[in-house]
């Protein structure tokens, strides 16, 4: 089966243009400043280490930087920059939701902006984030454990770890009853 020879000229040119090296690849590293800050989150959810959580933060510094003047755009940088120091400051001790509300508000982030998203929805959706994280963090208040009573007594024989490890059973049971309701 012999090929139209425009056919084949079209095939390699695509070909040379795939396998390039050079401007194609260049373009492709470099795309959309949200890129970077998206990855970030994505490996968030398999694990919250330092390089993540450093490599996130300096990327939400540079969109701060780069939407300044933007009110809504300001409300979300700040909203993604509080959430990152405060999984830096917990790391596993986060909320179990944290990185779930993290990608949630990116994805809202990501959304409003579109050039074809107007100013006024950008504002709307910056407030209705801002809601969600003050409740968010009445959530994550709720969750830590009130200190116990000095009345109540703690046998003798009961390690700090042993302790701790109660405390955490009895949180991780709480989110588990509060996600059932």
């Amino acid at each position: 089966m012999t090929q139209h020879p425009s056919m084949d000229t079209e095939l390699n040119s695509r070909l040379d243009e795939l396998f390039e090296d050079g401007p194609v690849l260049e373009e492709k590293a470099s795309g959309s400043p949200l890129e970077s800050l998206k990855a970030a989150i994505l490996e968030m959810e398999w694990e919250i280490g330092e390089k993540t959580l450093t490599t996130y933060l300096v990327e939400v510094t540079k969109l701060k930087t780069a939407f300044s003047e933007d009110k809504a755009f300001s409300v979300y940088t700040k909203l993604l920059e509080t959430i990152g120091r405060y999984l830096m400051a917990q790391r596993a001790g986060a909320h179990p939701e944290t990185v779930s509300f993290l990608k949630k508000l990116y994805d809202d982030f990501e959304r409003v902006s579109s050039p074809d998203v107007s100013l006024a929805e950008r504002n709307r959706s910056a407030m209705v984030q801002a809601n969600a994280f003050k409740q968010f963090k009445v959530l994550i208040a709720s969750l830590k454990a009130p200190a116990a009573p000095k009345s109540v007594a703690v046998p003798d024989g009961i390690s700090d770890e042993l302790k701790s490890y109660i405390r955490q059973v009895v949180r991780e049971e709480i989110v588990r009853l509060v996600k059932h309701k």
